[in-house]
């Protein structure tokens, strides 16, 4: 596995506390985490974090934030389908997209 972020490592750590079973794997040689042997649902790309939240929320997301990109790891324009990618430092949280995408709420 290529090395993971610290930013990405901590906040997974950081998350474990309400998910203990949150697990780093990969996804197209990217990092990401998901539940037990579930389904990725969270990434770390381009020093963002990238949520599946489905294709109604990550529109409103748009909508709110402008620096939210959708999450396309090929570079090829080719984006996820119900995912979006977010830059750390804009108003939004991470900890409560990543419980979305979870099923934490």
């Amino acid at each position: 596995m290529a090395a993971i972020p610290q930013v990405f490592a901590e906040f997974i750590e950081e998350m474990r506390v309400e998910a203990p079973s949150l697990e780093i794997t990969q996804m197209f040689g990217k990092p990401c985490a998901k539940l037990g042997g579930g389904k990725p649902e969270l990434s770390f790309f381009q020093d963002s974090m990238a949520f599946k939240l489905g294709a109604t929320r990550v529109q409103e997301i748009y909508a709110s934030h402008p620096e939210a990109v959708p999450f396309d790891p090929s570079g090829k324009g080719r984006p996820f389908k119900d995912w979006v990618q977010v830059p750390e430092g804009i108003d939004t949280d991470w900890h409560a997209l990543a419980r979305e995408a979870l099923g934490l709420r």
